[in-house]
């Protein structure tokens, strides 16, 4: 569980949990206690009534002087949902027969003022429970808690089953989920509370196996760790590792000293594409047989099998050594703290006593590092090999024979080229004479005809010439006399 100080995350959780509860109620897996036992919700008719604490969240918001409409938006409001399951009597009249109650809680008032929401207790819890109206007609409810700042851990033991009412609790998680806790004989419907779609839970495990790939070749993904991270179902997270080792080539979910683990087969080409196995057709698996192939991949497996089982014992040690030194500090602060010899003698002596198992401890971690180290090797040594048989890669003459046709074929293909180009240009060099008669009929016609370069213009048609102006006249005289001067 996280206490974010976000408004926004809250707002979002408390959403999450009231459309998936308003899902719920036409499935019929949801089984609630009633006056005729437990029963499926959508077997009766309903009565459904939803509200919030909006108006109280906007006085709050006043009285805190915080008059800032987008935080309000940003806010979760405390949805409440209350459904009535009725049935009818007599063709005329109804009794309510069961109830189903869902409040979300948020802590209001200290994600106003910034600062760090705490979980609800105990108290919180009761006063919350108290709140509610009380059940008329001695009809059993069912009242769902759904908390978006978590519960403490003694708050927890309040949900309970009476014959009046049933109790779960429900609050997001740290992983990104939801936890979802309620009386042991009502599990069933404890896990329908949960919110997160089984495929957004298979999602998460997806991408913790992805930020995990880089240990795939080493000491790989064990069940258990994944699940304490994700918190979800070791079951769950088993089949989901079976499901991305058959969706991915070259990886194996297998048990190993007791625990599930997902690791990486190899990582040669033969770890790209499984091996002669139960889909290898049988004439296939006489010939490898009695060709004796296939030893390399054999050994690779068992190799990598052999690693990933050394480096969880490796993990493991290392665990144990991580809980001694936690330990050991312990036992340095209460020697200090103690007061008496006897009770110092006592500490000296479960202090050496510890740091000797500390030594036994790092000696068989060296001889663990040593052994994967050696299998690591042998297993690097077998991946090249396998890498240079699958590779076929050709030799000298092949590669020389295939260089010369190379050339030959550049060779041949120029010509062609070559000789495209030259009948290319050859057919539009000229035109015929009939051709070239008909273009400059069209040339004409179109009125963009030019004359030819050794053509003469035609004379211009002959007009009378005008009269010679007066002044002209007068003016050949002067320019006769000025010329001897």
């Amino acid at each position: 569980m996280t206490n974010r100080s976000d408004p926004l995350t809250h707002r979002q959780s408390e959403e999450q949990m009231m459309q998936h509860v308003q899902r719920l109620l036409g499935d019929d897996r949801l089984r609630i206690d009633t006056t005729q036992g437990r029963r499926p919700v959508p077997g009766f008719m309903l009565r459904v009534e939803r509200s919030d604490h909006a108006v109280e969240l906007k006085r709050l918001m006043s009285d805190m002087n915080l008059p800032d409409r987008e935080l309000q938006a940003k806010m979760p409001i405390g949805e409440t949902l209350e459904v009535s399951l009725v049935r009818k009597r007599f063709l005329l009249f109804t009794q309510v027969v069961g109830r189903l109650r869902v409040v979300c809680v948020s802590p209001t008032r200290a994600l106003l003022a910034g600062e760090k929401p705490g979980p609800m207790t105990t108290a919180d819890v009761q006063k919350t429970l108290a709140s509610l109206p009380a059940a008329a007609g001695n009809v059993p409810t069912t009242v769902l808690v759904a908390s978006t700042s978590g519960f403490t851990l003694d708050a927890h033991e309040l949900a309970e089953r009476r014959m009046d009412r049933t109790v779960v609790l429900a609050e997001p998680n740290g992983a990104g989920g939801w936890t979802v806790t309620g009386p042991v004989e009502t599990k069933a419907l404890t896990d329908l509370f949960d919110p997160e779609a089984e495929e957004q839970k298979r999602q998460r495990v997806r991408e913790e196996i992805e930020a995990a790939k880089g240990t795939l070749s080493g000491a790989g993904v064990a069940t258990d760790k994944l699940a304490a991270r994700t918190q979800l179902p070791p079951q769950l997270v088993e089949a989901e590792l079976k499901a991305y080792a058959k969706a991915n080539p070259g990886l194996v979910a297998r048990r190993l000293d007791g625990r599930f683990v997902l690791f990486r087969e190899g990582s040669g080409p033969a770890a790209l594409a499984p091996a002669g196995g139960s889909t290898m057709p049988l004439i296939d698996r006489v010939k490898t047989l009695f060709a004796r192939k296939g030893e390399i991949e054999k050994k690779i497996a068992f190799l990598s099998e052999r690693r990933t089982a050394l480096s969880q014992q490796r993990e493991r040690s290392y665990e144990e050594m991580a809980g001694m030194e936690e330990q050991e500090a312990s036992l340095k602060r209460n020697f200090a703290e103690a007061a008496g010899t006897i009770t110092k003698r006592r500490v000296t002596s479960q202090l050496l006593q510890l740091r000797k198992e500390l030594e036994r401890r790092q000696q068989l971690l060296s001889v663990l590092n040593q052994q994967v180290e050696v299998v690591s090797t042998h297993l690097h040594n077998l991946e090249l090999v396998q890498q240079g048989q699958t590779a076929k890669l050709p030799d000298a003459e092949e590669m020389t024979a295939d260089a010369v046709k190379a050339e030959e074929m550049l060779a041949e293909l120029e010509a062609q080229n070559e000789l495209a180009l030259s009948v290319g240009q050859g057919a539009t060099a000229s035109l015929s004479s009939e051709e070239q008669a008909l273009y400059e009929e069209l040339e004409r016609e179109s009125g963009t005809a030019k004359p030819a370069a050794g053509a003469t213009a035609a004379p211009p048609t002959a007009t009378p010439a005008a009269p010679e102006p007066r002044v002209a006249k007068q003016a050949a005289p002067r320019r006769a006399e000025a010329e001897p001067g």
